[in-house]
């Protein structure tokens, strides 16, 4: 459980960790390398411990096929994305199923019809799933819709295939900064993928699989950045300075930032100054619309949620992406927010509220983070459990949080 209390006078700099989002792929694929490649700015997270646990525990044990029925690849969502180093292995994958966030439904048939596209067959035996090698990919490739880990394991799975002497592009592909920083290590690896400006990706054939550098940086992380800049300008009196980030990932949280009148000034290609100096005259959002990169991401809407209850009138929160990402709303009302739920995707925040401590809980990783914001916001004392969440995606939050001033701590069960 975490413990915070109310925390103005927030005054120093953040150092924005390496992108959970781009480190599960990477380190998955890195695995078909044989862990060749040197990876740096790794996030210290508990989803890519899981990951190389989980990787480590299926190259140890499998032998006729990649076994990812392990309970560890139920923990995290992510666990999908070593399928396609078991399909390069071995041909076939025997899998238990992935966990994750509760968010909503975020069903498997884009990452399923994509793999199935690309030569695979999907069967089931008993409760497991079992993926295996039949065939050759289509030329053309079109996803069913935007999806960031089907077009992340489906690349990767394309990218280290043998005998293929034809061009095959991907249409419907995601583009957010970590997809292109995967795209970035594949082609580090010999692949030759190259990204259209329509949403596609072709990956041209490559005689040998070569790594050209041995170290290869993993990209900074723009939720955790954007998360760092909600809180610089939600706790009172403060000022921050946001450092190692690529400011062009966020720009469509500047447009929701000037809208609501937060004071920030862009220094840098990798930092960022905002303060709360404007609190007092924040303005409601009209609507807040989630849209996929570049638009303004799923990831950073609760935290801004948590946020709109410092603005004057009210906020409406268009989720496009997912059908339950609310449940942090109904948290946020034990704090004293007024809320509104006016079906899944769409929900009214009336401001300004004075929040006050209480117990909250971390809905999912992002709905974490938007209890931390609303904690430092709040007078008194707020307690957040099911914090293990939150130590999911946030890389050393604690430290990073009190070397700012926030005043937190966790307190652990006996």
């Amino acid at each position: 459980m975490y413990k915070i209390g109310y925390s103005p006078n927030l005054k120093g700099e953040v150092i924005i960790s390496g992108s959970k989002n781009a480190a599960l792929p990477i380190v998955a694929a890195n695995y078909i390398l044989d862990n060749e490649v040197e990876l740096k700015n790794k996030p210290h997270i508990s989803d890519v411990r899981n990951m190389e646990a989980l990787a480590e525990t299926a190259l140890t044990t499998s032998k006729k096929y990649f076994d990812l029925t392990n309970d560890l690849a139920t923990k995290f969502r992510a666990s999908i994305l070593l399928i396609p180093l078991g399909l390069i292995k071995y041909g076939e994958v025997r899998f238990v199923g992935s966990g994750g966030c509760n968010i909503g439904k975020r069903p498997l048939d884009v990452f399923d019809d994509g793999l199935v596209k690309a030569g695979v067959e999907i069967t089931y035996e008993g409760e497991h799933k079992v993926f295996k090698v039949v065939g050759k990919p289509k030329r053309n490739i079109m996803l069913k819709g935007f999806s960031v880990t089907a077009v992340e394991a489906l690349i990767t799975y394309l990218a280290f295939l043998k005998d293929i002497d034809y061009d095959i592009t991907v249409y419907q592909a995601a583009t957010e900064p970590h997809v292109k920083n995967l795209v970035e290590f594949l082609n580090n690896a010999g692949a030759n993928i190259t990204r259209g400006i329509d949403h596609t990706l072709t990956i041209k054939p490559t005689k040998k699989i070569e790594v050209k550098n041995p170290e290869f940086t993993i990209v900074s992380d723009y939720i955790e950045a954007g998360t760092y800049f909600a809180i610089g300008a939600g706790a009172d009196n403060s000022e921050l300075l946001i450092k190692n980030m690529n400011v062009d990932d966020l720009s469509a949280m500047y447009n929701i930032a000037d809208e609501m009148g937060i004071n920030f000034r862009i220094l840098d290609k990798h930092t960022i100054k905002v303060d709360s100096y404007n609190k007092a005259n924040y303005r409601a959002v009209k609507k807040l619309e989630i849209r996929i990169f570049p638009g303004f991401p799923s990831d950073l809407q609760s935290i801004f949620g948590a946020l709109f209850t410092q603005c004057h009138g009210i906020s409406k929160i268009f989720e496009t992406l997912y059908e339950w990402r609310f449940w942090y709303l109904s948290e946020l009302e034990n704090l004293g927010a007024k809320i509104e739920i006016l079906n899944p995707h769409q929900a009214l925040v009336l401001g300004k509220t004075n929040l006050k401590g209480g117990y909250v809980s971390s809905t999912d990783l992002r709905g974490g983070s938007a209890m931390i914001l609303a904690g430092i916001m709040a007078k008194g004392s707020t307690y957040i459990t099911n914090e293990s969440i939150i130590e999911r995606g946030y890389d050393n939050i604690i430290q990073k949080l009190t070397n700012i001033g926030v005043s937190i701590e966790q307190i652990r069960s006996e």
